[in-house]
C-alpha cells in the first residue's frame, strides 16, 4: 500500500513539473517573439515598437529574467533616443547598465554604454562620446559581434563629423559598412549609407553625397520611413546648395510625407530649416516664416530636453558613485571572509584581523555617511534649481502666449484689409479709406509691439508687476484707437465719454493695456453688428477702489459658461463670435490673472441675449504729487 502511494505521488509530481516546464518554454517563446517584433519596428513605427516593448517588459519581469529585462530597457532607450526624448532615453540606458553590471553581461552592457554615448553626442560632449564608442568597439570585437562593432563605428563617425574631422569620419563610416555588409537587411545598414551622405554634404562634396542618398532610395530591401525621410531631406539640401530651389521644393515635399510618419524632432527641425530656406529663396515669406517658427519650435524642444538630460546625467553620476561605494563594501566583506577562513585556526591572527576589519568597516561607514550627506545636499540643490527653472520656463511660456495673443487680432485685421483690396471688391474711394485705415492699423500695431517687446524683455526672468500711478482715460483711449478696423467691420461704436479724465489708479501700465485689449476685443467679438459698447467708471463703496465698467449689447453668456468662467482658474474653451471669430480661450484667463497681480478685482455679469458687463476694480491714488505713467 505504501509503495503504491509513493509511486502515485512521484508520478503526480513529475506530471506537474513537466506541465510547468512546458508553460515556461511557451512563455519564453512569446517573450522572444515580442522582443524580435519590437526590434523590427524600432526605426519603422514608434507606436508599434512601444506596444511590443511594453508587453515584453511585463512578461520578462513576471518570468524574473533579468537579462531580458535589461535588453528591453536598452531597446526602450533606443526608441526614445530616435524620438528625441533624451531624458527618458538616458533613464532606460542607466537602468540597463545597473542590471548588466549585476548579471555581468558584457553584450548588454556594451549596448547600454553605446546608448549613453549617443546622449553625450546630443549634449555636444563629442570627445567623451567617441571615447565611449571606442570602449564599445573593444568589447564587441572581443565578443565577435560584428553588428555591434558596425553600429559603434557608425556612431563614432557622427562625433568625428561634428568635430570637423572628416577624414576620420570617412574611415569610421567605411569600417561600419564593412562590418555591416553581412547585416545589410537590417535598418542600421541604410542608416549608415545616409550618414555617409551627410558627412560628404557637410564636407561640401555634393556629388558624393547625392550618390549615397540615391543608394539608400535604390535599396532593394524594405526601407523605413526614417531612412526615406533622411535621404529625401538630404537630396533637398543638395539642391538648395546648387541653387535649384524648384527641385529642392519637390524633394522636400516628398520628405515631408515621410517625416510626418516619424516622431523625431531632429528630422522635423532639419526639414523645416530646408523648407524655410526654399520658400525664402522663392520670396514666399509667409511660408518661410511658418517654417521658421516650426524650426525654432523643434529646436527649442530638443534644447530643453538636452538641458534636462544634463541634469539626469548629473543624477546618474551620483548613482554611479553610490554603486561604487556598495561595490567597495562587497569587496571588503569578501576580503574579510577570505581572511577569516585562512586564519581560522590561528586565534591571535584572527583577532588582529577582526580588529582591523572593524576599524576599516567603521571608516567605510563614516565615509559612506559623508558621501550620502553630500549626495543629499547636491540633490536638494538640484531640486531647488529645477524648481526655479520650471518657474522661469512657465513665465516665459506665458510671455510668448501674451505676445501671440495680443498680436493675433491686429494682424488678422491687416490680413482682411489686404484681402479685400486684393480681391478688387473696393472702389477707388474705398481703397483710399482702406489704405488710411491700413496705415493706421499697422502704425498702432507697431507701437503696441514695441511696447510689448520692451515690456517682455524686462520680464525674461519672470513676469513682474510694477504698480505705478496711471491715468486710466489715457490708456483706454490708446486701446480703443487700436481697434478701428474691428469697430468698422461690425459697425460698432465704443463710447468712453463718461470716463473721468483725472482718474488715476495704481496699476502696472502694460498689464492694464493687456487687460483692456482682451476685454474690448471680447466685447467686439460677441457684439451684434450696429451696436454700442459703453465704458464708465464708478467708486466701489466697500473699499474706495475705482470700478471700470465695460458693457456690450451682444449675445451674452449662458449659465453653464458663466459657471465655467467663475469656477476655473485655467484656460476655458473658446466660443465663436457673432461673425464666426475664432479665439484661444486665453483672454479671460489673462484678464483675471493680471487683475489679481495688480491687487485688483475682476467680475463679470451676463445673461443670454442681454449683453455682458465686465467690472474691473483697481486702487485709486491721488496723483497730484506723483509721476503718472501712460
Amino acid at each position: 500500500m505504501s509503495h503504491s502511494f509513493l509511486l502515485i505521488s512521484l508520478l503526480w509530481a513529475f506530471t506537474t513539473f513537466q506541465q510547468k516546464s512546458t508553460t515556461e518554454m511557451e512563455s519564453d517563446a512569446i517573450l522572444d517573439s515580442l522582443i524580435k517584433k519590437s526590434e523590427y519596428y524600432l526605426y519603422v513605427e514608434w507606436d508599434s515598437a512601444f506596444a511590443y516593448l511594453t508587453q515584453a517588459d511585463s512578461l520578462a519581469r513576471l518570468l524574473e529574467q533579468d537579462n531580458k529585462v535589461g535588453n528591453i530597457a536598452n531597446l526602450f532607450g533606443t526608441l526614445y533616443y530616435v524620438e528625441g526624448d533624451y531624458v527618458r532615453s538616458m533613464r532606460y540606458y542607466s537602468n540597463a547598465s545597473e542590471i548588466f553590471n549585476k548579471t555581468l553581461d558584457e553584450s548588454g552592457l556594451s549596448y547600454a554604454l553605446n546608448g549613453r554615448g549617443l546622449i553625450y553626442l546630443s549634449q555636444n560632449e563629442l570627445e567623451r562620446a567617441i571615447e565611449i564608442f571606442d570602449r564599445c568597439i573593444e568589447i564587441n570585437k572581443g565578443l565577435g559581434d560584428t553588428y555591434g562593432v558596425g553600429k559603434n563605428y557608425f556612431n563614432r563617425s557622427i562625433g568625428e563629423s561634428d568635430l570637423g574631422q572628416f577624414e576620420k569620419a570617412h574611415h569610421s563610416i567605411d569600417l561600419a559598412l564593412e562590418y555591416l555588409k553581412e547585416h545589410h537587411d537590417r535598418v542600421i545598414y541604410t542608416m549608415t549609407l545616409n550618414r555617409a551622405g551627410k558627412i560628404y554634404f557637410d564636407e561640401g562634396k555634393l556629388k558624393e553625397s547625392e550618390d549615397y542618398y540615391n543608394r539608400v532610395l535604390n535599396y532593394t530591401g524594405e526601407l523605413s520611413n526614417w531612412a526615406k525621410a533622411f535621404a529625401y531631406t538630404g537630396l533637398a539640401e543638395i539642391q538648395i546648395a546648387r541653387g535649384n530651389q524648384r527641385k529642392a521644393l519637390e524633394l522636400a515635399n516628398i520628405a515631408k510625407g515621410y517625416v510626418n510618419k516619424t516622431r523625431g524632432y531632429w528630422d522635423k527641425a532639419r526639414l523645416s530649416k530646408a523648407l524655410m530656406t526654399i520658400y525664402e529663396a522663392h520670396d514666399q515669406y509667409v511660408q518661410a516664416f511658418e517654417h521658421s517658427k516650426l524650426y525654432k519650435s523643434y529646436s527649442d524642444s530638443l534644447y530643453n530636453e538636452n538641458k534636462n538630460a544634463e541634469i539626469s546625467y548629473l543624477q546618474l553620476l551620483l548613482t554611479n558613485s553610490d554603486n561604487q561605494n556598495l561595490l567597495q563594501e562587497k569587496e571588503l566583506a569578501e576580503s574579510n571572509a577570505l581572511f577569516n577562513k585562512k586564519f581560522t585556526f590561528i586565534l591571535i591572527i584572527a583577532l588582529i584581523g577582526l580588529i582591523i576589519g572593524i576599524i576599516l568597516y567603521g571608516r567605510v561607514i563614516k565615509q559612506k555617511e559623508k558621501i550620502n550627506q553630500v549626495l543629499l545636499e547636491k540633490q536638494k540643490e538640484i531640486q531647488i534649481q529645477n524648481g526655479k527653472l520650471e518657474a522661469i520656463n512657465a513665465e516665459k511660456n506665458k510671455l510668448f502666449s501674451i505676445l501671440s495673443h495680443d498680436l493675433k487680432a491686429p494682424i488678422k485685421s491687416v490680413k482682411e484689409l489686404l484681402e479685400l483690396e486684393e480681391e478688387g471688391l473696393l472702389d477707388e474711394d474705398e481703397q483710399k479709406s482702406v489704405r488710411k485705415l491700413l496705415i493706421k492699423q499697422v502704425s498702432d500695431t507697431d507701437e503696441m509691439l514695441r511696447k510689448l517687446l520692451r515690456w517682455s524683455h524686462a520680464q525674461l526672468d519672470g513676469i513682474l508687476t510694477k504698480r505705478t500711478p496711471t491715468n486710466l482715460s489715457v490708456i483706454i483711449k490708446e486701446q480703443v484707437d487700436q481697434l478701428d478696423y474691428q469697430k468698422i467691420a461690425k459697425n460698432i461704436t465704443i463710447d468712453f465719454s463718461l470716463i473721468s479724465e483725472d482718474i488715476h489708479i495704481l496699476v502696472d501700465p502694460q498689464h492694464l493695456r493687456i487687460i483692456l485689449q482682451n476685454c474690448l476685443q471680447n466685447s467686439i467679438k460677441f457684439s451684434n453688428p450696429n451696436s454700442q459698447i459703453k465704458l464708465w467708471n464708478s467708486v466701489n463703496q466697500m473699499n474706495g477702489f475705482i470700478n471700470l465698467h465695460i458693457k456690450d449689447e451682444g449675445v451674452g453668456i449662458s449659465e453653464n459658461k458663466m459657471e465655467e468662467i467663475s469656477s476655473n482658474l485655467v484656460r476655458i474653451k473658446s466660443t465663436e463670435g457673432t461673425h464666426k471669430e475664432k479665439g484661444t480661450g486665453l483672454g479671460l484667463l489673462l484678464v483675471r490673472q493680471f487683475t489679481e497681480k495688480n491687487q485688483g478685482i475682476f467680475s463679470i455679469q451676463s445673461k443670454p441675449n442681454e449683453g455682458t458687463e465686465i467690472i474691473l476694480s483697481f486702487e485709486k491714488i491721488d496723483s497730484s504729487n506723483e509721476n503718472v505713467e501712460s
